[in-house]
């Protein structure tokens, strides 16, 4: 159970694609029964490799579960650190995402999704801007024009669930009536649950929206904003995740969901079924309050 088992763990993550090193005979840690290669090999995995690393530790070991968190755990501390040092444009890391479809014949329809997500981690300080992209024709008429970015800091208090946080977003949907929309909000949320396979996180707070309708006119108001984002890793190469937000304001009030499945393919590389609905209470004239759209995408770990 010492150097030839965990050997088949560095083993497993070759032939899987998820080790990049080729790797010697491991030494167990007397101390602690679980090879003292691991913390190597963890340093060593990029971030999309590193849960099936620790998914195949645990099986192998789990008599050594709490001590292989502790490994990875310090390991992820002094990372945190080194990104406190370095200088803001360092430390990123996400994904990209991209989806096509084109149909030909009676119908000549066409449309593309893509999308970007970026997070840079500290000790108290977690970073995050996303974008994305839709757009779609039929018969050479635009039917969908949908874009949106936004940025979010958030700041951790030591051990404690509770977390400030700031956001700035911008969207376009010109065909729900908005030329453009900017939004910000600043609050607290509270960590529901962070384990290994599940994050659930829940904040809520103050917001400002200015709307520059395709009317030409504009509206300023002040409302509420509440969120939630919950993922979960349901096995090594199967994640859910599901985002609600909502802003609520005296003349309306916008619900954003997104829905996704996403299932690894090879390396960096997977591939996503994603679900999301935008509603808007009081949309522009000649407009309707729902937008749905289902899309496969591909997305690539950065």
């Amino acid at each position: 159970m010492g150097s030839g088992r965990f050997g088949s763990v560095a083993g497993a993550v070759l032939a899987g694609g998820c080790c990049v090193l080729a790797m010697p005979a491991m030494a167990q840690d007397a101390a602690s029964g679980v090879p003292a290669e691991l913390a190597n090999i963890y340093r060593e995995a990029k971030p999309s490799e590193r849960q099936s690393i620790e998914h195949i530790a645990k099986r192998l070991y789990p008599d050594h579960r709490d001590e292989i968190d502790d490994i990875i755990d310090a390991i992820e501390d002094e990372e945190k650190a080194a990104v406190d040092e370095a200088r803001y444009l360092k430390g990123w890391e996400g994904e990209g995402s991209f989806g096509a479809s084109l149909d030909t014949g009676n119908t000549e329809e066409w449309g593309v999704s893509a999308g970007v997500e970026l997070t840079r981690k500290d000790n108290l300080w977690e970073h995050r801007f996303k974008g994305d992209i839709n757009i779609r024709e039929v018969d050479s008429q635009r039917t969908e024009e949908r874009f949106g970015a936004s940025y979010r800091a958030r700041r951790d208090f030591a051990d404690s669930p509770i977390f400030a946080f700031g956001t700035l977003s911008y969207e376009r949907n010109r065909f729900q009536g908005i030329s453009r929309r900017f939004t910000e909000v600043v609050g607290v949320g509270y960590q529901i649950i962070d384990s290994d396979d599940v994050d659930w996180e829940a904040s809520a707070g103050p917001a400002l929206r200015q709307t520059r309708f395709t009317s030409g006119e504009s509206e300023n108001r002040l409302g509420a904003f509440a969120n939630t984002d919950f993922k979960w890793d349901i096995t090594d190469t199967l994640a859910f995740s599901e985002s609600i937000a909502f802003v609520l304001d005296e003349a309306n009030s916008t619900l954003t969901t997104s829905t996704a499945v996403t299932s690894d393919l090879y390396g960096n590389l997977s591939a996503r079924l994603s679900f999301d609905t935008i509603y808007e209470s009081d949309p522009a004239p000649g407009t309707v309050s729902w937008d749905t759209s289902t899309r496969l995408s591909v997305v690539l770990g950065l």
